[in-house]
C-alpha cells in the first residue's frame, strides 16, 4: 500500500481543462469531465482539493472562479515557475502539512514535486487510486478487445495507447497505469500481462523509434544507461526522467523519432463523428424565438461542390509564408528566426507570428495551451465557421454575449433579469435561477446549443450554426535539427524548411484562401498549427483528447508534414491513411482517395502512393503496412478514433517496379532548407479541393 493522499493541487494543463481567452484576456475556464470525476471520488474519500490556474492572476479580477470548479479551492497564478522544487518547499509545504499530490502533465514539474516532498501524478484520473493509497503501476496487457474494454470499465485503469498487435487483428495491446489489484484482475481474466520497470508517477514512457538503416552503435549510444521497458519491430519502449528529453532518442534513420504515451481515459469511449442532425433537431425543445432555419440555395451549393480551386490562388504567398517561417525572411520587428523547435526561444514567436496572420485573415484565433518539460507551449488554432443547418437568432446570441461582457462573479450568477433578456418568460426564468449558482451559467449555454467545441465565448467571433460539424486541417510548426552531432535544441539553428516549413505553409495557404468561403460552407473548417510534434507529437496529441473530451463531431483530418522535397523530378508523393485497427483505416482512406483523385484532376503530380496496410514494419506493400502510422500528428486522431490521413513527400520505400524514394537526406539537420515550391505548391491544391469537398 502507497501512502493515502488527503490533499490534491491539480494545475489546469491538457490533462485537467482549458481556458477561456477574449481579446488577451481571461474569462474562464473549463474542466475536462475526467477530472470532474475524479474530483467527486476524491471530496468522497474526504481529500482537499486545489486548482491552480496558471495565467489567471495576469487578469486583474478577482472572484467568481470557484463557480467554474465546484468543490475545488481555486489559485490563479501568474505563470509556473512556482512549481519549482525549492518554492514549493518553502512557500506551499511545511512539515505538518498532510500528504498532498500534485498533478501535472508535465514531467519536469512532477519531479520538482517529488524533491518537494509532494506526491506527483501525470493524469488527474489516477487521484482515487492515491487517495485509497493505491500504488499505480505501468503494464502492457495483451488479449481480445472486449476483455480489455471489460477490464477497463470494471477496475478504473487509464489507457495510455490502445491498438491492435500488428500482425494479429485478434489480439489486442493496452498500455495502461493501474493500480495493483488491477494487475491481479487482468492475470485472473486470462490476459497477458508485462509489468513496466519504471515510475509512472514522475516519468514518461516514450516510444522510441528504430528503422533501418540504423547505425548500431547509434542505437546502442542512444540507449545506453536506459531500461528497455518493452520492445516490437522498429521500435523500443523506454522511461524518460524529469530532466530527460526526447532529443537522447533522436537515432539516425527514424522517421518521427519519437511518440510519448499520454495517460488518457477518453481513449477507450467512442469518438463523434458526423453529426446525425435529424436525430438532434428533433430534440430541440425550445422557445419559438430561439432558433431559426439556415436558408440555403441549391444551386450555390451545387456550383461549390463543381468548383475545382485554382492553384494559383491557392498558394499566392507560399513561399512568402515558407520564407518567413524558415528563417530566410523577417517573421516579425525582431527580424528572421533561427528555430521554431519548442525548447528555443523563438518558438514563441513563431506562435505569435501565426496568431497575427490568421487575424490578419479574419480568424477569430486561439491558443490551445499545454505544458512540457517545463513550459507552456501552445497549438494555435483558427475555425472558419460553417452555416450548419439552424443557428441560434443573432439577435439573441448579441444578447447573451453581452452577458458574458459582464464581471465575472455577474456572468456566473446569472440573474432572472438577465434570463429575461433572452426572451424567457418569468415562469422560465424562475425556473432556471432556482438552480444552482455554479451551474446557471452552463445550463444557459445548454439551452442556447452553445457547443464546448467552439469558444463562442469570444465576443467577436462568429458562431457557427447547429448541425456544423468540424473538417480539422492541420500541421505542426515547430522543428528541430536532432541529427546534427552535439545539437542543442535551446541554441542551435533548425530551420526545418522541409520539415515542416512546407507543411505549415501550406496549412497558412489553405486558410488563406478558404477565407473567402465565409459563410458559404456547410461545414467548419478547423486550421491547427501544432507545437511539440518533434517531442513526441505533443501537441497534437493534448489537442486531440482535449476534442474527444468535449464529444467534437469530426468529419475528417487532413495533415500535411516534409511535402516539399523532390529531387528526382517524378513527382510522386504519398497518401498516409493506414493505421493498426482495420476500422480506423477504413475511415482514413476515402480521405486519401478524395486527395488522391483531386490530384489527378489537376494533373500535375505522379498518382499519389495511398498507404494503408495496418502494420508499420516490413515491405514496402501499401496494401500491408504504412510506415508513417502514429509518426506524426494524424495519429493523435487516428488513436482518438477519427478518419484522418497524412500528406508527405516520397519518403518511404517504393515498390520494386517504382522509382527509388526520394527522402530527405537533410532530414533533422541545419541543412534542411530547400523546398521545391511547385511540387508543394501542387499537393496544396489536391488537399483544398479535398477539404472544399468534406466541408460543402
Amino acid at each position: 500500500m502507497a501512502q493515502k493522499i488527503t490533499r490534491a493541487i491539480v494545475v489546469l494543463d491538457q490533462n485537467s481543462g482549458t481556458l477561456r481567452e477574449s481579446a488577451g484576456e481571461v474569462v474562464g475556464f473549463d474542466l475536462r469531465p475526467d477530472l470532474q470525476g475524479a474530483c467527486g471520488q476524491c471530496r468522497a474519500q474526504g481529500v482537499d482539493l486545489v486548482l491552480a490556474v496558471p495565467g489567471l492572476s495576469e487578469t486583474g479580477l478577482a472572484g467568481g472562479w470557484e463557480a467554474f470548479a465546484p468543490g475545488m479551492a481555486v489559485v490563479p497564478l501568474a505563470g509556473l515557475s512556482y512549481l519549482s522544487g525549492a518554492g514549493l518547499a518553502t512557500d506551499r509545504l511545511s512539515e505538518d502539512e498532510p500528504a498532498t499530490a500534485l498533478v501535472s502533465a508535465d514531467r519536469r514539474l512532477r519531479g520538482d514535486a517529488r524533491a518537494a516532498g509532494l506526491h506527483p501524478a501525470p493524469h488527474p484520473a489516477l487521484l482515487p487510486m492515491m487517495a485509497a493509497g493505491q500504488a499505480v503501476k505501468a503494464a502492457r496487457i495483451a488479449g481480445p478487445r472486449g476483455a480489455l474494454e471489460r477490464l477497463a470499465a470494471t477496475t478504473g485503469l487509464v489507457p495510455m495507447q490502445f491498438q491492435p498487435v500488428p500482425g494479429d487483428a485478434e489480439t489486442w495491446a493496452l498500455f495502461a497505469l493501474l493500480p495493483e489489484d488491477a494487475l491481479i484482475a487482468a492475470v485472473l481474466a486470462g490476459l497477458t500481462v508485462q509489468p513496466l520497470a519504471c515510475d509512472p508517477m514522475s516519468e514518461d514512457l516514450v516510444w522510441a523509434r528504430i528503422d533501418a538503416p540504423a547505425d548500431a552503435a547509434e542505437v546502442q549510444g542512444a540507449l545506453k544507461g536506459r531500461d528497455i521497458l518493452y520492445a516490437e519491430p522498429g521500435q523500443v519502449l523506454v522511461a524518460l526522467g524529469p530532466e530527460d528529453s526526447a532529443e537522447a532518442l533522436h537515432i539516425h534513420g527514424g522517421h518521427g523519432h519519437s511518440e510519448l504515451l499520454v495517460p488518457d481515459p477518453g481513449l477507450l469511449r467512442p469518438a463523434s463523428h458526423e453529426t446525425d442532425f435529424a436525430e438532434s433537431a428533433a430534440g430541440f425543445d425550445l422557445p419559438e424565438p430561439i432558433l431559426e432555419p439556415v436558408i440555403r440555395n441549391p444551386l450555390s451549393e451545387r456550383i461549390l461542390k463543381w468548383i475545382r480551386p485554382d492553384c494559383a490562388s491557392v498558394t499566392a504567398q507560399y513561399q512568402v509564408d515558407l520564407d518567413r517561417y524558415t528563417g530566410l525572411a523577417p517573421l516579425d520587428a525582431a527580424g528572421p528566426i533561427v528555430s521554431r523547435h519548442s525548447a528555443h526561444p523563438d518558438n514563441k514567436r513563431a506562435e505569435a507570428a501565426l496568431l497575427a496572420d490568421l487575424r490578419a485573415m479574419g480568424y477569430c484565433a486561439i491558443r490551445h495551451d499545454f505544458s512540457h518539460a517545463g513550459q507552456t507551449h501552445s497549438n494555435i488554432i483558427a475555425d472558419l465557421p460553417g452555416t450548419g443547418h439552424l443557428r441560434i437568432r443573432p439577435e439573441i446570441l448579441e444578447r447573451y454575449r453581452k452577458i458574458l461582457a459582464r464581471p465575472v462573479i455577474d456572468r456566473t450568477r446569472l440573474p432572472g433579469r438577465a434570463l429575461a433578456d433572452l426572451a424567457y418568460g418569468d415562469a422560465d426564468a424562475a425556473a432556471l435561477e432556482a438552480l444552482p449558482d455554479e451551474v446557471l451559467r452552463r445550463k444557459l449555454e445548454e439551452i442556447l446549443v452553445l457547443r464546448p467545441w467552439y469558444p463562442w465565448w469570444k465576443l467577436r467571433c462568429p458562431s457557427p450554426g447547429i448541425g456544423a460539424d468540424l473538417v480539422v486541417v492541420g500541421g505542426h510548426f515547430d522543428s528541430t535539427a536532432g541529427f546534427a552531432p552535439g545539437y542543442s535544441a535551446p541554441r542551435d539553428p533548425a530551420p526545418g524548411r522541409d520539415d515542416n516549413g512546407s507543411g505549415l505553409a501550406a496549412v497558412l495557404s489553405l486558410a488563406r484562401y478558404f477565407a473567402a468561403f465565409r459563410g458559404k460552407l456547410t461545414h467548419t473548417i478547423r486550421f491547427c498549427f501544432f507545437n511539440a510534434e518533434e517531442s513526441g507529437l505533443v501537441g497534437s496529441k493534448a489537442y486531440a483528447s482535449h476534442l474527444k473530451s468535449v464529444n467534437a463531431p469530426i468529419r475528417a483530418v487532413f495533415c500535411t508534414d516534409m511535402m516539399g522535397y523532390n529531387s528526382d523530378g517524378n513527382r510522386i508523393f504519398e497518401l498516409h491513411a493506414g493505421y493498426t485497427d482495420p476500422a480506423i483505416r477504413d475511415l482514413s482512406v476515402p480521405l486519401a482517395t478524395r486527395v488522391a483523385a483531386a490530384a489527378a484532376a489537376y494533373g500535375k503530380l505522379a498518382p499519389a502512393q495511398i498507404y494503408q496496410g495496418t502494420g508499420y514494419a516490413g515491405a514496402p506493400d501499401r496494401t500491408i503496412s504504412d510506415l508513417a502510422i502514429n509518426r506524426s500528428d494524424h495519429a493523435a486522431f487516428q488513436q482518438q478514433g477519427w478518419g484522418a490521413i497524412l500528406g508527405s513527400e516520397d519518403f518511404f520505400g517504393n515498390l520494386p517496379a517504382e522509382p527509388a524514394a526520394d527522402p530527405n537526406p537533410n532530414y533533422h539537420m541545419p541543412s534542411d532548407t530547400f523546398v521545391d515550391l511547385d511540387y508543394a505548391r501542387d499537393i496544396t491544391c489536391a488537399f483544398a479541393k479535398a477539404i472544399k469537398d468534406m466541408a460543402v
